[in-house]
């Protein structure tokens, strides 16, 4: 391995990060389990099952649309601690992914699942580019109008990326619509429990499984993982990737506040032929859809270097 050489204006700033004083709005969505289960296999159970010794399955019917507002965020590292901060607003689906660990060719499940973000939406360029190319996120350029505020009522946002509406050679690259949260008439389910497990005590198909969530319920740890695939096109080969890995990213949540429900609302997802979040995740385009859940939390966050889980080569 060789010596990674750095840039004074290089955005490529390594963990570890502090987010004090984060805000989350969380809207939990329906979703394909067939349809997580796909994007497990995509993205995290690359290569062969014997030479990552491990797999990934997805377990729940459902997504998490998180918007998250960093006030400050803070490299927790010499010499960039000494450099200054970054803000910035998010927006991501997540899913619970659980990992099966071959043992003598049986898999067996961890202790406890890990989230998964297959779509994530910052406004920060130096955000977007540490999150691809450091860990593996799958962070792309959003705008966010208005700005999201906690408390706002009604609440009303609307999220933008570049996309390609059709795939053709008239179509040029341009913002359009992602992700639009209207006020609704409905009820607003009311919040139970811890982030990012909130409401995660529903039944499971898998008997097993659900003992084992029940255990993870009883015994809530205080730190979770997200997975992602990390790779680089081959310059020379554009159908190959000169770099491919599974990484794991810990976080660690403290000062987690008592979640509060927000106004209620609908959250619309568009698609495009260059984005289509709806298709990847299980439910209908451009339809208002109900939150089974939502609710907004206040916290701080840490997270520590990032694990290569598998580097496929």
């Amino acid at each position: 391995m060789v010596a990674y050489i750095p840039r004074v204006d290089d955005p490529e700033i390594p963990p570890p990060y502090n987010f004090p004083g984060i805000t989350i709005m969380s809207f939990r969505l329906p979703a394909a389990l067939a349809n997580l289960q796909t994007l497990c296999d995509q993205l995290l159970n690359i290569g062969t099952l014997a030479d990552r010794g491990f797999e990934y399955r997805a377990f729940t019917d459902f997504v998490d649309m998180e918007i998250v507002t960093y006030p400050r965020m803070l490299f927790a590292q010499t010499p960039y601690s000494n450099r200054g901060y970054a803000s910035q607003q998010e927006l991501y689906f997540r899913f619970f992914a659980w990992k099966f660990v071959s043992v003598s060719g049986i898999l067996i499940p961890e202790p406890v699942p890990d989230l998964c973000m297959p779509f994530m939406f910052v406004d920060n360029s130096w955000s977007m580019i540490s999150g691809r190319n450091v860990l593996g996120f799958p962070k792309v350029m959003a705008q966010f109008s208005p700005t999201p505020v906690l408390n706002a009522n009604p609440l009303q946002i609307s999220a933008s990326a570049l996309v390609l509406k059709n795939f053709s050679p008239a179509t040029m690259l341009d913002w359009q619509p992602v992700v639009k949260i209207n006020p609704s008439a409905g009820p607003a389910p009311i919040p139970d429990g811890f982030w990012p497990w909130i409401g995660l005590g529903a039944q499971i198909a898998d008997p097993f499984l659900n003992w084992l969530l029940q255990e993870v319920l009883a015994n809530l740890p205080i730190a979770f993982s997200t997975l992602q695939l990390k790779q680089f096109r081959d310059a020379s080969s554009p159908t190959d990737a000169c770099y491919q890995a599974v990484v794991a990213t810990p976080f660690t949540p403290s000062n987690i506040g008592v979640p509060t429900p927000l106004p209620p609302v609908t959250i619309t997802v568009e698609k495009y032929d260059s984005l289509d979040i709806p298709g990847s995740l299980g439910f209908p385009a451009g339809v208002p859809l109900q939150p089974v859940l939502q609710y907004a939390v206040t916290l701080d966050m840490s997270m520590r270097n990032a694990t290569n889980l598998f580097v496929n080569s």
